[in-house]
């Protein structure tokens, strides 16, 4: 088979199509992994092109491409004080401290929400940062074509911010204290991000929408099963519904154990999983062996093995991953991102198996 483009090997991967070789999706957030591919330093002024550069020399496909932030403390306009690090961030004041604040500060936040629009003019600003990407990946493009990464937005349901926002002590006593409130809100994300989807859903530049919520640790979910399928669930499917609606595909992204809502998620119709945590059993070839249909991303583990295993260690689980996927809807990469922890030579033996080792 012919070299194919990034986005032919990524649609081919998609639809379970034969392909030249095993796409690579991931996020690079590593200095050593961006300076080694980018070909020079890795700064804050000019971050985002850097690595935008890299992952256009080693992805197939990727998402959040920003370079380092300079550290510091900010408050947003909703009251949360977030501490920034260079790769990182967390929130180190909120406006509340108890249940009854909390209330009140979720309720502004629902009439913002409801008050939301997303105009042309913004759509219009989505379509030119994609394409300002597309420039900068063609541009490490190490065919020499020209070749732009394919690059996916995200899109959340709206759960995985509400609770980081309240923090999950909070909003646990406000789940079971105000469960209308809670539900309201939810409907108010996701009604918001409904309207973002009707002005930006387009094929042409976002073939695959990365709909998402962190919703598992390693040992199961983080909320009860039965909780996610009355008021998640069916919000999913809602999303979901609106992308397919659009011909967009929708790969599904949560960390951990999703064993136990996993058929719900596919129910809701999801077309891939991100990103096979291994760690919470999550593996290739269990998750292939019972969801035949999804396209899988991920499944090289990044907790351990990427972080802490030899180069050898991770050429041979990616070719246990390649194995147990057949060589056929499977997008290799870590399980979350390429963080600054992780060895260069270790991305490299990743990256390398996938170029080399054949579908």
């Amino acid at each position: 088979m012919s070299t194919l483009t990034k986005r032919e090997r990524v649609m081919r991967t998609v639809h379970y199509d034969d392909t030249d070789r095993v796409p690579l999706y991931d996020i690079i957030q590593n200095d050593a992994i961006v300076e080694h591919y980018a070909g020079r330093p890795l700064t804050v002024a000019d971050g985002d092109h850097t690595v935008a550069l890299a992952v256009g020399r080693t992805l197939d496909m990727t998402r959040m491409v920003t370079g380092p932030a300079a550290p510091g403390e900010y408050t947003r306009a909703d009251g949360l004080r977030i501490q920034q690090e260079r790769w990182t961030s967390w929130i180190t004041h909120r406006p509340f401290q108890d249940v009854d604040q909390l209330v009140g500060w979720v309720k502004e936040r629902i009439r913002e929400a409801n008050a939301s629009e997303f105009a042309p003019a913004q759509a219009d600003d989505m379509r030119a940062h994609i394409q300002k990407r597309w420039a900068q990946f063609a541009e490490g493009d190490p065919t020499g074509r020209g070749d732009p990464t394919v690059f996916v937005i995200e899109s959340g349901v709206g759960l995985t911010e509400m609770y980081w926002a309240a923090g999950m002590d909070l909003f646990t006593e406000l789940m079971m204290e105000h469960p209308d409130l809670v539900e309201e809100w939810l409907e108010a994300r996701l009604q918001s991000e409904l309207r973002r989807v009707a002005r930006i859903a387009d094929p042409c530049f976002i073939p695959i929408a990365l709909t998402y919520d962190d919703i598992a640790f390693k040992n199961g979910p983080i909320f009860s099963p039965d909780w996610l399928r009355r008021y998640w669930v069916p919000r999913l499917a809602r999303l979901v519904d609106a992308w397919h609606a659009r011909d967009v595909y929708c790969l599904f992204h949560s960390d951990g154990n999703l064993w136990l809502i996993l058929d719900d998620l596919v129910a809701a119709g999801i077309d891939g999983l991100n990103p096979l945590e291994v760690m919470a059993g999550m593996t290739v070839g269990a998750v292939r062996k019972k969801y035949p249909e999804l396209f899988l991303t991920g499944g090289i583990d990044v907790s351990q093995l990427l972080t802490y295993g030899s180069p050898d260690e991770v050429t041979a689980a990616c070719l246990q991953a390649m194995t147990d996927a057949s060589g056929l809807g499977y997008f290799m990469g870590s399980t979350t991102e390429l963080h600054w922890d992780v060895p260069l030579a270790n991305a490299v033996a990743m990256f390398e198996t996938a170029w080399h080792e054949g579908p």
